[in-house]
């Protein structure tokens, strides 16, 4: 089943994962680069690597819930579920970590990505029930870019730590 948007999916998908291999490379040849690495470090290195990752998994869902049969309509709904809950379960496993490692004031960065985030979140609910508009690909595609956005916006704000 061939649905709408796919190929943009796939396009995302593919770009994904190049970022994650460039990230890759980079983070070998940072590691070289610094002598001791602290926590934040390692939370950066890892974080633009695992929303990078959420992005293709996200771009790659609703291709793969289409194979196995579902509809049109449910492969949007749950998609859509799929990917909110992961949403949701990430940044919360992020916060923890951050505050874990870091004492002082959140970023004005970081609050503004979990803002998008949320609404991200909340057009991937009105995709799963329908409202305002009957679901279809945008959520879904707009919660994988704005993951490789976000992935892309910490490479390079947390690029000069390691410089």
């Amino acid at each position: 089943m061939d649905l709408p948007g796919f190929v943009y999916l796939y396009t995302l998908a593919t770009l994904a994962m190049t970022f994650v291999g460039f990230c890759a490379v980079v983070f070998v040849l940072r590691q070289g680069r610094v002598k001791k690495q602290t926590g934040l470090h390692i939370l950066h290195s890892h974080g633009y690597i695992e929303i990078a990752l959420s992005s293709a998994a996200a771009a790659m869902l609703p291709p793969l819930l289409a194979v196995c049969g579902l509809s049109s309509l449910q492969v949007w709904q749950w998609s859509s579920a799929i990917i909110a809950f992961g949403l949701i379960a990430h940044t919360a496993y992020t916060l923890g970590r951050f505050f874990k490692i870091v004492s002082w004031r959140i970023p004005t960065h970081a609050l503004v990505n979990w803002i998008i985030t949320a609404l991200v979140v909340v057009a991937l609910i009105g995709n799963i029930i329908g409202y305002p508009n009957q679901p279809s690909v945008g959520p879904i595609a707009v919660a994988a870019t704005w993951r490789l956005i976000m992935a892309i916006e910490v490479f390079f704000l947390t690029l000069e730590v390691f410089l």
